[in-house]
C-alpha cells in the first residue's frame, strides 16, 4: 500500500476535544469541566484540545476570547496542541491575533495553532461594525498578514497621525511558523480557498455527511495541488461525541442533552435573523426560527439525524464505524464536541473511551506503516 491508499482510507485518524458549551449562569463549572477534560486529554494523549469564538449568546457564550482559554489550558497540560477554533478575525486588530496566540505559544512550550473564520452572526459585528461587510475578504487577506508578523516579528500599517509604521510585535513565539485552519461549513468555495492558502481545514457535519465531505475534501486537496503546497493538508470533522459501554444508554443520555443544547443553537440563529442577518453557513433566514414549537421540531430532527451516523454518540463499537466513514471520506482526526453534556462525571467517563477509540485508529495505522516499511520476504 502507498502512502496516496494509505491517505484515502487507510491512514491515521487521530482525535482532540473540542469546547462549545451552552453555558447558563454555571460559568464556573464550564471551565472546571474543560480544565479537567484538557488534563485528562493530555493524560490519554489525544492530539489537541480547542476552544471557540462566541460573542453574545449562551451558545458557545462562555469563550468570548479563546485566546485566554488556549492560556489557562496551556497552563495544565504539556503535550496537546492547543487550538482556536475559529477566531473572527475580522472582529480584531491583526497584530493583536499574533501577540495573543505568541504568548500562548510562550505559556505551552510551542503549542498553539489557530483556526481562521470570517464570521456569520451580524449581532457579533457590533464589536466592529464596518467590518462586517467585507469580512470574508479580510479573513483572506488576515491569513497572510498574521503569517508574516508571526515569522518576522514586525508589523506595519497606519498609526493615528496618518503615517504608515512598521512596529515590533512582542512577545516572539515559540514555533516559527503557526499551524493555520480555516473554518468551512457548506461551501465548495470554502474549501478551495483554503487550499490555495495552504491552509487546514475544519468543517462539521452540521448540514453535510460523510459522503459530502468527501467532495469537499478531495476539491480542497487539488487546490493544494495547483497551488504548490506540500502534502495534503489537514482535514479536522467537528463530531457531538458521547461514549458509553451500552449503546442505549449512550443514545438516551447523549441525546437527551443533544437536544437541549441544539435548541440553544437554534435560538441564536433565529435571534441572528431577527437582527436582519442570516443563519450559519450563509442560508436565508426564515421566520418559522421564531416559533418555539418549529424549534422543538427542528431540534427533534437534528437529533434524529446525529444518532443516524453523524455524531460519535453511541457505544464504542458503534462509533468506530461512524469514525471510519469520515476518516474513508477524507478526515484526518475528529474534534470530539463533548459539553453538550452537562454531567461532568459522565464527559469524563465518555472521554476514556474516546481514548480507547483513538487507540483503535492510530495502532491500524501504525501497523499499516510497519507493513509497508518491512523488507520484502526473500
Amino acid at each position: 500500500m502507498n502512502a496516496s491508499q494509505r491517505r484515502q482510507g487507510g491512514g491515521p485518524l487521530d482525535f482532540g476535544v473540542f469546547f462549545f458549551a451552552a453555558v447558563g449562569d454555571q460559568a464556573g463549572e464550564t471551565y472546571r469541566l474543560m480544565l479537567d477534560c484538557a488534563r485528562r486529554a493530555d493524560e490519554l494523549d489525544l492530539a489537541f484540545v480547542s476552544t471557540p469564538e462566541r460573542h453574545f449568546h449562551r451558545f458557545g457564550g462562555a469563550f468570548p476570547n479563546p485566546a485566554v482559554s488556549s492560556a489557562a489550558i496551556a497552563a495544565v497540560t504539556s503535550r496537546v496542541q492547543i487550538r482556536a477554533g475559529s477566531v473572527v478575525t475580522p472582529l480584531h486588530p491583526t497584530a493583536r491575533v499574533v501577540e495573543d496566540f505568541a504568548m500562548v505559544d510562550g505559556i505551552s512550550g510551542g503549542r498553539t495553532a489557530i483556526s481562521v473564520g470570517s464570521g456569520w452572526n451580524v449581532n457579533d459585528f457590533v464589536l466592529a461594525p464596518e467590518a462586517y461587510e467585507g469580512r470574508r475578504a479580510r479573513m483572506v487577506a488576515d491569513v497572510d498578514a498574521i503569517r508574516e508578523a508571526w515569522r518576522t516579528g514586525s508589523w506595519t500599517g497606519p498609526d493615528p497621525l496618518g503615517k504608515e509604521v512598521t512596529l515590533s510585535v512582542f512577545p516572539r513565539p515559540v514555533q516559527r511558523e503557526l499551524e493555520i485552519w480555516v473554518t468551512a461549513s457548506r461551501s465548495e468555495g470554502t474549501f478551495r480557498e483554503a487550499g490555495r492558502l495552504g491552509c487546514n481545514i475544519l468543517t462539521h457535519l452540521e448540514n453535510q455527511d460523510p459522503e459530502s465531505l468527501a467532495d469537499k475534501a478531495a476539491i480542497y486537496r487539488a487546490a493544494r495541488a495547483e497551488h504548490g503546497w506540500e502534502g495534503p493538508g489537514k482535514i479536522t470533522v467537528m463530531m457531538h461525541t458521547f461514549l458509553a459501554e451500552d449503546s442505549a444508554q449512550a443514545r438516551a443520555t447523549g441525546g437527551g442533552w443533544l437536544r437541549d443544547y441544539l435548541l440553544t443553537a437554534i435560538d441564536l440563529e433565529s435571534k441572528a435573523v431577527t437582527a436582519g442577518g442570516r443563519m450559519s453557513g450563509g442560508k436565508q433566514g426564515r421566520d418559522v426560527l421564531a416559533a418555539q414549537a418549529a424549534q422543538r421540531k427542528l431540534a427533534e430532527l437534528g437529533v434524529n439525524r446525529y444518532l443516524s451516523g453523524n455524531s460519535l454518540i453511541g457505544s464504542l463499537d458503534e462509533v468506530t464505524a461512524t469514525a471510519e466513514r469520515v476518516r474513508a471520506a477524507g478526515a484526518d482526526e475528529i474534534a470530539c464536541l463533548v459539553d453538550f453534556v452537562g454531567d461532568s462525571a459522565q464527559v469524563l467517563s465518555s472521554l476514556d473511551l474516546v481514548g480507547e477509540l483513538r487507540q483503535r485508529f492510530t495502532g491500524a495505522a501504525n501497523a499499516v506503516t510497519d507493513s509497508d516499511a518491512a523488507p520484502a520476504a526473500a
